[in-house]
C-alpha cells in the first residue's frame, strides 16, 4: 500500500525558509553593522591621526616663521653693522685727504689769489675766491691741473669787480677778479718702477 503523507510539508517548509531568511538577512544585518562600525572606527581614528598631524604642523609652521623672524632681524641688523663698518672704513681712508686737500691747496695757489668759500661734496670741492688779476687765475687753473691730488678744475665764473674800499687811495680803482671753480679730490696713483 502506498503510504500517503498528510502532513502539511509545504507549510513547514515554507516556515523552515523564512526563518533561515530571517536568520540570514539577522546575521547579514549583524555583519553589516559591525563592518560599519569597524569602518566608523578606522576613520575616525584616521581623521584624529590627520588632526594631530595637522596641529603639529602648524606648530612647525609658527616654529619656522619665529625663526624667519629672527632670520630677518639678523639680516638688518647684519646690513646695518655693514653699512657702519663700510661707514668707519671710509672714514679712515678719507682721514687724511683733508690734510692733503689743504696742504695740496696751500701748494699750487699762487700769490694774489684768495680764497673766500670752500665747499665739499663727496670728492667734489667748489672754491670761490679772489684774484688780482685774470691771470692769476690762470695760473691758479694751471697749477691745479698739474696736481697729484686736484684733478679735473672746472671755472664757472670770473667777473671783474672795482674794489671800493681802494677808491681813495693812489691806486684809486683797482680791480679785483672774482672766481668759482669746481675740482675733483683724488688720491694719486702709485707708479709701478719695476724694470
Amino acid at each position: 500500500m502506498p503510504h500517503i503523507n498528510l502532513l502539511p510539508w509545504r507549510e513547514t517548509l515554507k516556515k523552515e525558509r523564512e526563518t533561515r531568511f530571517f536568520i540570514i538577512t539577522g546575521m547579514s544585518l549583524l555583519f553589516m553593522g559591525f563592518l560599519v562600525i569597524l569602518v566608523h572606527l578606522y576613520m575616525a581614528e584616521q581623521l584624529d591621526y590627520q588632526q594631530r598631524r595637522n596641529h603639529y604642523l602648524k606648530s612647525e609652521i609658527k616654529k619656522v616663521d619665529a625663526q624667519l623672524k629672527d632670520i630677518k632681524k639678523l639680516k638688518k641688523e647684519k646690513q646695518r653693522l655693514i653699512e657702519r663698518m663700510d661707514i668707519i672704513q671710509e672714514l679712515e681712508e678719507s682721514r687724511s685727504n683733508v690734510v692733503h686737500l689743504f696742504d695740496e691747496l696751500v701748494k699750487q695757489v699762487p700769490n694774489g689769489v684768495y680764497f673766500t668759500s670752500l665747499k665739499q661734496k663727496g670728492n667734489f670741492i667748489t672754491l670761490e675766491g679772489v684774484a688780482q688779476s685774470g691771470n692769476r687765475v690762470s695760473e691758479l687753473m694751471k697749477n691745479l691741473e698739474a696736481s697729484q691730488w686736484l684733478t679735473n678744475p672746472k671755472i664757472y665764473s670770473i667777473k671783474t669787480i672795482a674794489d671800493k674800499k681802494l677808491q681813495k687811495s693812489a691806486y684809486k680803482k683797482r680791480r679785483l677778479s672774482h672766481f668759482k671753480l669746481e675740482i675733483t679730490q683724488t688720491a694719486p696713483t702709485k707708479k709701478d718702477n719695476s724694470p
